[in-house]
Order: structure tokens, then C-alpha cells, then sequence
């Protein structure tokens, strides 16, 4: 190349009354749509929440069911006295209870919890694998072969158990 050489800046005419818009009309909504949309549908959510109070349980029944976590390491889930800016009560706090207690608070999963500000607490019973319907819709359910629709096929090359031959 000539180090001489000039070159002429490249420019777009309009032609035609022709006129083209700029970038950020033509595409600055078109790639943040499926963001937008979750992000709605979140804060709907969010707007329509509503947790509805348990029973206030005593000290002791508190205790009773911490104990029952401890032991049998089972997940609990607590509903706090707590409110957002709403009015609303917050979210429920779910772990594993691992026996840390102090005279203030106790911990679930390394959460600090008062114990003035818990107002119900349940123990969380998952379901064992064996108790799971995977088929959850009922056009989707294996159907189940009875004795009707088996037919019994003997072949030429079948040979009898030795229990067949009575």
C-alpha cells in the first residue's frame, strides 16, 4: 500500500426519500423482551404474594419439634413474626436445625433466628422415591396388562421346566 495514497471517508446517501432509522429504535427492545417479560411476571408475583399466618405456638412446642429435627435430622420450616414494608409476613425460613442454640437465637443453616420472632414451625416430611408419581397426568399412566390380553405362545423349541411336566 502507498503511504500517499488518500482515502475518501465512506458516507451512505439517502436515495429514494428513503430514510433510515437509527439503531437504537430499530433494535434496543428486541433483544430485551424475554427479560422483560420475566421480570414482570416476577414483580407480579411478588405484588400478588400473600403468606398466610400459622397459630402462634408456645416456647415449648417449639421445642419439642426442634428436638425432633435435631434428632432425626429432618428439615423444618419457620414462619417468622417478621413483616416487609407491605404489611405482609415475610417468607418462611426452611433448613436443617444442627442443635446451635443460645439463650437469644438459634441457627438454621448458619441463619441467626430470635426466638421472639418465630411463630410457627413445621417439620418438613419429603416424599420418600418410592411414594413419587412421576406420571403425573393421567393420559400418561402405563396401563397395566391383565391375563385377558396375554396369550400363552408355545413353539416347537420350547422346552418344559422340570416343574411343567406334572
Amino acid at each position: 500500500m502507498i503511504a500517499n495514497q488518500k482515502r475518501t471517508k465512506k458516507e451512505f446517501h439517502e436515495y429514494n426519500d428513503y430514510h433510515d432509522r437509527p439503531f437504537a429504535l430499530k433494535w434496543g427492545t428486541a433483544f430485551a423482551m424475554e427479560e422483560l417479560m420475566t421480570n414482570i411476571h416476577t414483580n407480579e408475583e411478588f405484588a400478588v404474594k400473600d403468606n398466610q399466618p400459622f397459630e402462634q405456638m408456645s416456647q415449648e412446642e417449639i421445642d419439642l419439634l426442634l428436638v425432633e429435627s435435631f434428632t432425626y435430622s429432618k428439615e423444618v420450616e419457620i414462619q417468622l413474626n417478621s413483616r416487609d414494608g407491605f404489611g405482609r409476613l415475610v417468607d418462611n425460613v426452611t433448613g436443617f436445625f444442627l442443635g446451635e442454640v443460645s439463650d437469644d437465637y438459634l441457627i438454621i443453616d448458619n441463619q441467626k433466628i430470635f426466638w421472639e420472632d418465630i411463630r410457627h414451625i413445621n417439620i418438613k416430611n419429603p416424599k420418600k422415591w418410592f411414594e413419587v408419581d412421576v406420571f403425573t397426568n393421567d393420559s400418561q399412566k402405563k396401563e397395566v396388562l391383565t391375563t385377558e390380553y396375554v396369550e400363552y405362545i408355545v413353539d416347537d423349541s420350547y422346552q418344559p421346566f422340570f416343574e411343567e411336566l406334572d
